[in-house]
């Protein structure tokens, strides 16, 4: 038996999968087994994986069925005793595996264990840095708030942990990452490594961003639904909640480039952020944001965008991201 079992779902990963895998290879803590779930690819992306001949890796193909699905068929097939996940385009550092596991086991307390992230763009390059927050213990009510850890390739778990509370959630239209963190939360203490060890890849949108915005919206409000509605005990703290994840949106919204559309759903999406949370009315961040979806509603694409290039201080709402990821209630 191993020790890790690493789960890659991938589905035309083409131009991402070869440096993941390399980087989940390279890892220094060497007793592991990586499962690449090939999600109905109809891509280049089992060419390339077939490029490594490490035994290692072992390649299952379905037809495709989505991230959750697959991730569960690889908690399925997994054999170690613990259990991590990494996306066909993320990227981990030399000693994720040595460190996290490491930290488990001094820590018999704990089931879970997370890293540091840090954001990179297509090249690689570093695009922001994460929110860099240690949570240990019970970390549910810090989650529910904020997703501290950030990103769907960080976790190392016991994989008995994660088959308990039932692996992913299929029914999720997304935000499945942070659902299964809140779920293996509510049961179990988790601890963290203190060091960026996990590159999330932002990607150029292949999907359009309405699309994309909405459905991160919905899996937002399925999550929040699942583990707020029937917890009256957690009454005060429903607000802070919507109103941070509705933040995380304009965020996102916002922060690529400009458009009249991005504009007008981001003011919505904002209201609902005032709603919740009036604070947010008093801060330098807000001015900005107003400034931003005016810019991208009111004048030409073109005009907007030179705005924020040549007046970035006023238009830049990166301090949002900073806000959200320390406001608490």
């Amino acid at each position: 038996m191993v020790t890790v079992s690493v789960i890659t779902p991938a589905y035309n990963a083409e131009h991402t999968i070869q440096e993941t895998v390399e980087s989940v290879l390279a890892q220094t803590f060497t007793d592991f087994e990586f499962i690449i779930i090939n999600d109905g690819s109809t891509d280049a992306t089992l060419e390339v994986i077939d490029q490594f001949s490490d035994p290692r890796l072992q390649v299952l193909t379905f037809d495709n069925s989505g991230p959750q699905k697959s991730r569960n068929r690889g908690i399925d097939k997994a054999v170690g005793q613990y259990i991590s996940f990494i996306d066909a385009d993320d990227l981990w550092t030399p000693d994720k595996l040595e460190l996290q596991l490491k930290t488990l086991q001094q820590n018999p307390a704990a089931s879970v264990v997370y890293s540091w992230t840090n954001v990179i763009d297509e090249k690689g390059d570093l695009h922001r840095r994460g929110g860099h927050r240690t949570k240990k213990g019970n970390v549910f009510i810090d989650l529910l708030l904020n997703n501290f850890v950030e990103s769907g390739s960080n976790l190392l778990a016991y994989t008995e942990a994660v088959r308990r509370i039932g692996g992913f959630d299929e029914n999720m239209v997304a935000g499945q990452d942070l659902e299964i963190l809140l779920s293996l939360s509510a049961q179990y203490a988790f601890d963290a490594v203190p060091k960026v060890q996990v590159l999330y890849r932002k990607s150029k949108q292949t999907k359009s961003w309405s699309s994309s915005i909405r459905r991160a919206r919905a899996g937002i409000d399925q999550v929040l639904a699942k583990h707020l509605s029937d917890r009256k005990d957690l009454k005060e703290y429903r607000k802070a909640c919507i109103g941070n994840s509705y933040k995380y949106l304009v965020f996102e919204c916002l922060s690529n480039s400009p458009s009249r559309e991005k504009g007008w759903y981001s003011l919505r999406l904002l209201w609902i952020v005032i709603l919740n949370d009036r604070s947010l009315l008093t801060k330098k961040v807000f001015l900005k944001i107003c400034l931003r979806i005016m810019a991208t509603t009111l004048l030409p694409h073109s005009v907007s965008r030179w705005l924020a290039s040549k007046y970035s201080y006023f238009f830049d709402i990166t301090s949002l991201y900073g806000y959200l990821k320390t406001k608490r209630i």
